[in-house]
């Protein structure tokens, strides 16, 4: 094994709006998010007079996250140019997207089972590389003015691995070592945009993801849950009837357990905690 080197944190510059992106579980709606995100800042870019807007995805197991971003960006693009009478906008974004497996697995057992090692060591340096070409672009019109958004979008679970290899320090004889995620970007510093857990049972998997987040230091900015299931008859208004929308009710026991447990380090209140409605069903467009 070899020592770590420091890992020192990602500066926060006024013209670079940073945030990572982390789910409570996998499948919870990051990439979703993510592509909200990143179309709202592009639809908003000519206002406030971005100069980038960019999507980050460190680590891919199977599959496209960033094509996902791109296909649904694609979709507003040709949108925004029906309404504009043919006049097409200036809406880019970019994507990247720093290691991939093609095995749709944990990134530790997929960079194991491919033979592609990749360190923390890697992973932190590769996204700190991304993310300075970013800032040394908005350094050319330095001002206090945000010129570039940035989302990061982390695989798995808080508590999820992150990718083996023989160079990291938890390396043993039968196994490569890695990290958490949490570990893995806690000492970058990076304010984080949370993807609670809105389906039944989805309290304890999001609470005890933001106790862990909180216990390495991170500051989260807000809480987005989209509605994952509805049990019961919505068309029964009797008592003890009706439906039971299990995304809300998520959503306000995150309210009070933050209101109970009175966190100092919880820079979250009511209007940074929402609740989206479910997803259609494929492939009817997200905007519908």
């Amino acid at each position: 094994t070899t020592s770590p080197r420091p890992v020192h944190p990602i500066p926060l510059l006024p013209y670079h709006r940073i945030h990572l992106l982390f789910g409570a579980n996998t499948d919870v709606g990051k990439s979703v998010v993510s592509t909200g995100l990143v179309r709202a800042a592009a639809a908003a870019s000519s206002q406030q007079q971005l100069k980038s807007v960019n999507y980050i995805k460190p680590l891919q197991c199977g599959g496209s996250d960033e094509s996902f971003v791109l296909r649904h960006h694609r979709d507003d693009d040709e949108k925004r140019t029906n309404d504009s009478n043919g006049e097409q906008p200036n809406f880019g974004i970019n994507c990247e997207t720093l290691f991939r497996w093609e095995t749709p697995a944990s990134p530790h057992l997929a960079s194991r089972w491919e033979n592609m090692p990749v360190s923390d060591d890697e992973v932190i340096s590769s996204l700190r590389s991304s993310l300075k070409n970013i800032k040394d672009d908005g350094e050319l019109n330095r001002s206090d003015d945000m010129r570039s958004i940035t989302i990061v979008e982390s695989a798995g679970g808080v508590l999820s691995p992150s990718s083996s290899s023989p160079l990291n320090t938890s390396t043993a004889e039968s196994h490569w070592g890695w990290s958490t995620q949490a570990d893995l970007y806690a000492p970058l510093e990076i304010p984080v945009v949370f993807v609670g857990d809105g389906k039944l049972g989805g309290i304890s998997v999001t609470l005890a993801s933001l106790e862990a987040l909180w216990s390495r230091g991170y500051r989260i900015d807000a809480v987005v849950f989209i509605e994952g299931e509805v049990s019961g008859n919505e068309n029964d208004d009797s008592d003890g009837g009706g439906s039971i929308q299990f995304g809300k009710g998520n959503t306000e026991a995150l309210r009070e357990y933050i209101a109970m447990q009175q966190r100092k380090e919880s820079m979250l209140d009511g209007d940074s905690i929402i609740c989206l409605p479910s997803l259609p069903p494929m492939p009817i467009p997200l905007d519908d």
